[in-house]
């Protein structure tokens, strides 16, 4: 049996940490240790505490953090741990380092451009860290894998791409009304949806301006953000919905934890991402056999244009709006997108696939 640790800097809900609890589950239940170290109190908290995953909870905030990596490098060495599987760029530098002093197997994976960030303060020292301190560096896409490359810090026989996995049969549509009878939506009504926290890269402004776009070609759509934000980032998305008189319309829900519930209710998936890696609800979107529409965010590079997606051409309101028009006019296209996107998320993107993978860069065997 080898002690595998788990390490991430939010709180959650989102898809790094989804994937984080994932591994961790899985990495118990082949029979191996799996402890989990956090930054706080959340929903990561609650559902490690539900797959009786033990934790530590150490505070990582500023600049650089000392005393937690101390504490970082106090745990490894009590816990006797084999090896440890960071996400997120902060975590693994901490990881990164705390590993070339205990000589300890270190994994990280990077969830999307968050990691790499041209605006993150230290950049090259932080990456000249991980090429020092980790093992191999896990991207969620070839672009990200590419990108982490050609940054030139960390040698390209360091990095690796794994694909995020889903349950499949966890994301299947199924008959439901909860949530168009929640919001007074009627069959014969069509609902638009989007699944992921409020957050600038998701540019859920752009979605509601497409909206109104929709509207002004005579398609009374209503529109869903399945999603949590704070004030901050709720209040100026609450003033667009009501300059743009959609108020009837574009229905902010919060966090959801009935994602299948929520994805059997809509007719498209829409994703108005500035940027992403591998959007896990992407994935679930597609194991629903829902037809998406996106902007040319990354996602074009996992669900192909006119195959398994409509990739709008550009960012702008008017464009993806033609994009959804497009899906709406012609039901049968929309049927095949959602049935391809379907058959690749079951061939590419599940569960086993990714353990797989990871467990042969940790050096366990996946039954043990």
């Amino acid at each position: 049996m080898k002690t595998v640790l788990h390490v991430i800097d939010t709180t959650g809900p989102g898809g790094a940490e989804t994937i984080f609890l994932q591994l961790a589950k899985k990495v118990a239940e082949n029979g191996h240790k799996s402890i989990a170290l956090i930054r706080g109190n959340g929903w990561v908290q609650s559902q490690l505490e539900q797959f009786n995953i033990p934790f530590y909870i150490i505070d990582c905030k500023g600049s650089f953090n000392l005393k937690y990596l101390l504490s970082l490098i106090k745990l490894i060495r009590t816990e006797k741990v084999d090896v440890i599987q960071s996400h997120l760029l902060g975590s693994s530098v901490y990881c990164s380092m705390a590993g070339i002093i205990t000589k300890t197997r270190v994994i990280s994976t990077f969830h999307g451009m968050v990691d790499i960030s041209p605006n993150e303060r230290f950049r090259k020292i932080k990456l000249m860290a991980l090429q020092l301190g980790c093992d191999k560096i896990v991207a969620v896409t070839d672009v990200l894998y590419k990108m982490i490359c050609d940054l030139g810090t960390i040698k390209s026989t360091k990095i690796t791409t794994i694909c995020n996995g889903i349950d499949i049969n966890l994301y299947k549509k199924i008959e439901t009304k909860e949530y168009r009878n929640k919001l007074n939506i009627n069959d014969n009504e069509i609902l638009i949806g989007s699944l992921g926290n409020i957050r600038t890269p998701k540019n859920y402004s752009l979605a509601i301006k497409t909206i109104k776009e929709i509207h002004k070609q005579g398609w009374k759509v209503h529109y869903a953000i399945a999603g949590q934000g704070n004030d901050q980032q709720m209040a100026p998305l609450q003033q667009l919905i009501s300059e743009l008189n959609l108020t009837d319309y574009v229905h902010i829900l919060g966090f959801t934890k009935k994602t299948q519930s929520f994805l059997s209710s809509i007719d498209i998936f829409l994703m108005s991402s500035s940027s992403e890696g591998h959007p896990l609800a992407l994935t679930q979107a597609m194991a629903n056999a829902l037809p998406i529409v996106s902007t040319k965010s990354g996602v074009e590079l996992i669900a192909i244009d006119e195959k398994e997606a409509i990739i709008s051409s550009s960012m702008t309101p008017a464009n993806l709006a033609s994009a959804l028009i497009s899906l709406l006019n012609d039901n049968s296209l929309a049927k095949t997108i959602g049935q391809n996107a379907f058959d690749k998320a079951k061939e590419k993107f599940t569960l086993d696939a990714m353990f797989h993978t990871y467990f042969k860069l940790y050096v366990l065997p996946e039954d043990s």
